[in-house]
């Protein structure tokens, strides 16, 4: 079992997801054992040795559902690689030029507010 600190898990989310996955992990704060992260299946098994109920939401293996929010151009989000290729060459061929610099300049307003 892999150790990591609470700091590694601020910093590595994914990297102590991965270890947790394949073989559970230690979360230590202040150089003391806090907490273990295991993997769902792993959880199930452990409840089910102890005798114990399993949540019925980790049993179900449906695909998340993604909801995706309506693109203002209208493009068709829902597959994107063939929104991205659309985009592109609507950007080449500068359709909707003008709610693209509309959108740039709400984008700059906001990331670039303080630094003028």
């Amino acid at each position: 079992m892999q150790i990591f600190t609470s700091l590694d898990l601020q910093r590595q989310t994914g990297d102590v997801q991965r270890a947790a996955s394949q073989g559970g992990v230690v979360i230590t704060s202040h150089g003391k054992p806090r907490n273990v992260m295991l993997s769902v299946e792993e959880f199930c098994r452990l409840k089910r040795v102890a005798q114990e109920s399993v949540p019925t939401h980790l049993l179900a293996r449906k695909s998340p559902v993604i909801r995706h929010s309506a693109d203002p151009l209208g493009y068709d989000v829902r597959d994107f690689r063939h929104a991205s290729v659309q985009m592109s060459r609507d950007a080449i061929e500068g359709v909707h030029a003008e709610a693209v610099d509309a959108e740039l300049e709400r984008v700059r307003a906001v990331f670039l507010r303080g630094q003028r």
